[in-house]
């Protein structure tokens, strides 16, 4: 992995011929923002509607083991909107090419422009892209959800619970992006397909006509 400050370095060979490649067509700036702000704001709803409804049947059930009190944890908020980038991130690049430990891997950090996220400086498969767009969605949904499903059983202290909600919500409205450019993909680029970037604009062509 290389850590790049800054706008991403130039490539000093061109890794596609994209005059050779069907070029992905995304929407335009304001709508794609709009887009995902939209879908990232619908995944909290749906994720308090599946908490209320685990609520519901483990009251039913009477073992509801998560009714804690006290006053709110402001540091587990704070711990939870700290780590949701890095994680977000790391998820995305563990599932570049040998776990985002090859040289391809950038690392983008520009403080002018609040931008901080991973690159990937060369081709993948769709299966991987796919996969790699949608991991952090997966992951820091599911698994907060499961673990809060799970606590309704088993006592945790409310920072626990707190961590994991503002995690899980923050982490929902922050993947609307990835769900845009993941059906965007899904709609375009055929199975048995790479995908590619140059000069910031995203290209596919069949699997074994790489260069």
């Amino acid at each position: 992995m290389r850590l790049c400050f800054g706008d991403l370095p130039q490539r000093q060979q061109e890794l596609v011929q994209p005059e050779a490649w069907q070029r992905i067509r995304s929407p335009g700036s304001r709508l794609g923002y709009l887009l995902a702000a939209l879908i990232g704001l619908m995944f909290p709803n749906l994720l308090c509607s599946w908490l209320l409804l685990v609520s519901a049947v483990a009251a039913r059930s009477g073992s509801d083991a998560a009714s804690v009190a006290g006053p709110m944890p402001w540091g587990a908020v704070i711990v939870a909107l700290l780590v949701f980038v890095p994680l977000h991130e790391l998820l995305h690049a563990l599932w570049h090419p040998k776990g985002g430990l090859t040289p391809e891997t950038i690392l983008v950090v520009w403080p002018a422009k609040l931008r901080f996220g991973v690159y990937y400086d060369g081709c993948l498969t769709r299966r991987r892209w796919l996969l790699m767009r949608l991991a952090p969605l997966v992951l820091l949904c599911g698994i907060p959800a499961g673990l809060l499903a799970l606590f309704r059983y088993l006592p945790a202290p409310l920072a626990a619970h707190i961590f994991l909600q503002v995690l899980m919500l923050v982490n929902g409205i922050g993947s609307g992006g990835d769900i845009v450019a993941a059906a965007t993909v899904l709609l375009q680029v055929p199975a048995a397909a790479h995908i590619c970037f140059h000069e910031g604009k995203a290209y596919w062509r069949a699997a074994g006509h790489i260069g």
